[in-house]
Parts: structure tokens; C-alpha cells; sequence
């Protein structure tokens, strides 16, 4: 009935304007006390840290390659419920140690690796018109990717000031798996880092994993008919354990932050992993469509949490530069 769809719509709209007014003043501004709001701070950084710039925004619909014009603008989503705010069925996950993965997979052998880590490229995944998965708290997986990249990029700018820190996206905006990747690739990148959050049909299903490329890039390889002579296998085999290495230390330290399930660490076929030249791993931090766990997460001492977590997998995966 056209008065009721006009009564909707007129809902959606206020609905959508308290939850954005929410979104800036309220929870994630208070993840780090004493800093400005994070979509003032990317709009400062943006362009010191995104390489390649655009001056337009792609029409709906069209992938963007790692477009992100100065000043950056801040990211319109729905409100996280407010700090201190008791929602149903939440509960503060406690930080204490869990044991490794109940689950066997697949181990490489040890690499070291052969400097420190100077350039990292944070990939906050989905965006655009790629959503993601919503959770229970009724927010889309792209806004809490965007949220924790943005966190964890200010977080290793003041701490590995020497450190170049790189963002594939710092707004709402869609980019393909190949653009991701292949510019983590052109920049020579030591580490590369895809974010996302979990989910499932399986309300019970709870915990956090990560991936590395396993065996996955022979198949990707051979498909496009490039052929894998034995130095280009040892050279995608040593870069798969960094890869490993790194996502081994995420799992460790969410360990003992977190007491939720440690799913492992496995080898995923995934195009940002299969075409990675570079080290390369996708964290899966939280489950979205648990009932507690996809509240929880949207905290900000919880996405604090993960934050540090991240932070400190990179710390002991390799030295970093000296000033």
C-alpha cells in the first residue's frame, strides 16, 4: 500500500540517521581515549597511505582499483551499539589462554624471513557492493572490516613509525579480489593482510581461524597455463610458510585474548592467497552470526582486542627496520 511503503521509508530514513550520528560519536571514537574520531584520522592520512588516488567515485556497481581520493570520507554504516550498553545475550569474552585447535592441518616447514618488515598492505575485506555477511547485531561485515583496518593502521603508524602501512580501501567502496592482491604484488609488499569476519547456518558456530595459500597456487597457476618450473615452486612454497607464519602468530595471540574456539590455521583457496607474490593471509576474527560473539565483536574494547592481536603477530614475525 503506497501510505504504508511512504511510512517505511520515512522510518528507514530517521533509523539511518540516528544509527550514522550514533557511528560517529559514539563507540568507536572511544576504542583508543584521547584520539580524534577514526574517520577524522583517515581523512588526515589517506593520502600518505593509499597508493593511487581517484578524483571520482565509481558509478554503482563497478569495481574500483584501490581508488581513494583525499580527503577520505567518512564511512556511513549503521551504529554499533553504544560502550557499556547490556545487549541481550552479550557477554565480555575473557582473555585468557585456550588451547590450540582441536582440528589437524596441514604444517609447512619453518621460514624465516629474509629482512624486516618495511611495507604491509591491510586489506579490509568486501566493500562496496560487496557487503559481506550481516550479523546479528544487524551490521555489515564491510563496515567492521573497514573499522579494524582503520584501527589497526593508526595503531602500527605511531608504534613502527618506520614502517609503511597501506590500505587497499578507507571508505565504502568495491574492489575486485585480483585488484587487491595484484597491488600488494606491484608494491613489493612484506606482508599482506585480508580482514574479514565469519559466518554460518550453524547459530552455534563461534571462534576465529585464519588461512595461508597451502598448495592452492599450483592449481591457480596451471589454469592459467603458467608453467611451474622447480625455482617458481620454491619461491610460492617459501612465500606460503611466511604466510603460515604470520597466521600462526594471529592465532597464538588470539588466544590468549579471546576465550572462544581456535578454529586453526589452514591453507585456503582464495584468489588473494593463490595469487599472492608476496606473504600473504586472511584472518576470519570473530563469527558475526553467533549470538553473542557478533555482538561482542562490534565493541570497542572487544575490536581493541583484535586490533592488538593483529599488532603483535606482526611484531614477532620478523624484526622491524631501525630507524
Amino acid at each position: 500500500m503506497p501510505h504504508l511503503r511512504l511510512l517505511k521509508t520515512s522510518l528507514t530514513v530517521a533509523v539511518a540517521v540516528g544509527l550514522l550520528a550514533s557511528w560517529n560519536g559514539g563507540s568507536i571514537a572511544q576504542a583508543h581515549p584521547g584520539q580524534k574520531n577514526i574517520q577524522m584520522a583517515s581523512q588526515e592520512k589517506a593520502a600518505a597511505s593509499v597508493a593511487g588516488t581517484a578524483n571520482e567515485a565509481p558509478a554503482p556497481g563497478s569495481e574500483q582499483v584501490l581508488a581513494m581520493a583525499a580527503p577520505a570520507p567518512v564511512v556511513v554504516a549503521p551504529a554499533m551499539p553504544a560502550s557499556g550498553t547490556q545487549v541481550a545475550g552479550a557477554t565480555e569474552q575473557k582473555a585468557t589462554a585456550k588451547p590450540k585447535s582441536p582440528w589437524a592441518f596441514p604444517v609447512p616447514d619453518p621460514v624465516e624471513p629474509s629482512g624486516p618488515v618495511k611495507r604491509i598492505v591491510i586489506d579490509p575485506g568486501h566493500g562496496g557492493t560487496n557487503e559481506g555477511a550481516v550479523g546479528v547485531a544487524g551490521i555489515h561485515e564491510k563496515y567492521l572490516t573497514l573499522q579494524v583496518a582503520l584501527l589497526l593502521a593508526d595503531k602500527l603508524r605511531r608504534e613502527m613509525p618506520d614502517v609503511e602501512i597501506i590500505l587497499t580501501r578507507d571508505r565504502d567502496t568495491t574492489i575486485s579480489l585480483v585488484d587487491r592482491i595484484e597491488r600488494a604484488n606491484e608494491l613489493q609488499a612484506d606482508l599482506f593482510l585480508s580482514l574479514h569476519f565469519n559466518s554460518s547456518k550453524n547459530p552455534d558456530a563461534v571462534g576465529f581461524e585464519s588461512f595461508w595459500s597451502g598448495d592452492y597456487w599450483r592449481a591457480d597457476l596451471e589454469k592459467a597455463g603458467v608453467e611451474v618450473t622447480d625455482e617458481l615452486a620454491a619461491e610460492r612454497t617459501r612465500l606460503g610458510a611466511l604466510g603460515y607464519r604470520l597466521a600462526d602468530g594471529f592465532n597464538r595471540a588470539m588466544r590468549h585474548r579471546f576465550d572462544v574456539l581456535d578454529r586453526g590455521v589452514k591453507p585456503g583457496d582464495f584468489t588473494v592467497l593463490t595469487r599472492a607474490k608476496v606473504p600473504a593471509v586472511v584472518l576470519e576474527m570473530a563469527f558475526l552470526s553467533h549470538a553473542d560473539e557478533g555482538i561482542s565483536t562490534t565493541q570497542p574494547k572487544q575490536m581493541a582486542k583484535l586490533v592488538d592481536a593483529i599488532a603483535e603477530a606482526i611484531r614477532n614475525y620478523a624484526p622491524l627496520p631501525t630507524p
